[in-house]
């Protein structure tokens, strides 16, 4: 039955991933889709949904959605900064603005960070989680990133 479903709904596919402008990872959105598309060969009840096409169709869809969102969550989630683009320590003094524009926490994530320690040794020594100090973290580093007059402004 797949096979079937395959030759018939191949074109949607492509549609579909034409539709959402999807030409980055396009291959594993078409693989993505495949296995949906499978999975609704194995679970189609016609007496439940009698229009086959649009079912297919909307299920196409959503699982592409549903991948596209899960997507961008992540990269919004994980956002990187380069850790060199940190400064050094010893640079801290010629940048007085950077200490400014930080809360009292945010400050010692920064200086912890500077000196090399990791999330989960500053999180120990800030007595917090690894996620509060990851939230710190990423509190300051928008503000950092703000500030126009830092050298290492909108390292991502």
């Amino acid at each position: 039955m797949f096979e079937e479903w395959y030759v018939k709904y191949d074109r949607m596919i492509h549609h579909l991933l034409h539709q959402y402008h999807i030409t980055y990872d396009r291959d594993d959105y078409y693989q993505l889709a495949l296995i949906r598309l499978w999975r609704l060969t194995q679970t189609y009840d016609p007496e439940k949904t009698p229009n086959e096409s649009q079912y297919v169709y909307l299920q196409l869809k959503f699982c592409l959605l549903d991948e596209i969102r899960r997507r961008m969550t992540y990269q919004q989630r994980f956002q990187l900064m380069a850790d060199e683009s940190l400064p050094e320590r010893e640079d801290l003094e010629s940048e007085p603005l950077a200490i400014e524009i930080l809360t009292e926490e945010e400050r010692t994530w920064f200086i912890y960070r500077c000196e090399g320690y990791t999330l989960a040794e500053i999180a120990a020594k800030m007595d917090r989680t690894v996620a509060q100090v990851k939230y710190i973290r990423k509190k300051a580093r928008i503000k950092l990133q703000e500030n126009n007059d830092l050298p290492f402004q909108n390292q991502a």
